[in-house]
């Protein structure tokens, strides 16, 4: 938690040099797991997750525009599938469209350190989003993976808010 903590401080501390960028809150809140195998046996893999996963983060976007995309940093903490809390630091980029009045859909991807959600490494989310300028549902999958050394994953899909001030 203290990382997590000195993270948001560099974040919020580098402000001032660039004054044209913008932040954004994260409200994590939901994820749906599927492609579960259940296991057999006592020690077997379970297909119970949590599938409530409220956290707080935010989001610094740092370069770009509205028509070429805009590259962003992160900084989060959730309750993840196994009930524990995790977090998170990523880059990412994301480009927007217009498709009708003030609403806006969006693909990216974000890449990061990932310490929770089982994994305790390197991660990645494409993503898509769909909302205003100011607030968007950001829609996040990952696809189960055969890592060597870890048990297999299952396939998540992964549902926040980003609200831009």
């Amino acid at each position: 938690m203290h990382k997590l903590i000195m993270m948001f401080a560099g974040l919020l501390g580098s402000v001032g040099v660039y004054a044209d960028s913008s932040f954004s809150l994260l409200l994590s809140g939901a994820s749906i797991h599927s492609g579960c195998q259940q296991g057999k046996g006592e020690k077997a893999k379970s297909c119970e997750f949590n599938n409530n996963n409220p956290g707080l983060g935010l989001e610094w976007a740092f370069a770009g525009n509205e028509d070429n995309g805009r590259w962003f940093t992160r900084a989060a903490t959730y309750r993840d599938s196994f009930e524990q809390q995790a977090w998170y630091v990523s880059v990412g980029y994301r480009k927007e469209w217009q498709i009708i009045g003030p609403v806006y859909l969006g693909a990216g991807v974000q890449a990061g350190y990932l310490d929770g959600s089982g994994i305790k490494g390197v991660a990645a989310l494409p993503m898509i989003s769909v909302g205003s300028k100011d607030v968007a549902l950001e829609i996040g999958y990952a696809p189960k993976t055969n890592t060597v050394g870890q048990h297999k994953r299952v396939n998540v899909t992964t549902f926040s808010l980003r609200w831009s001030f």
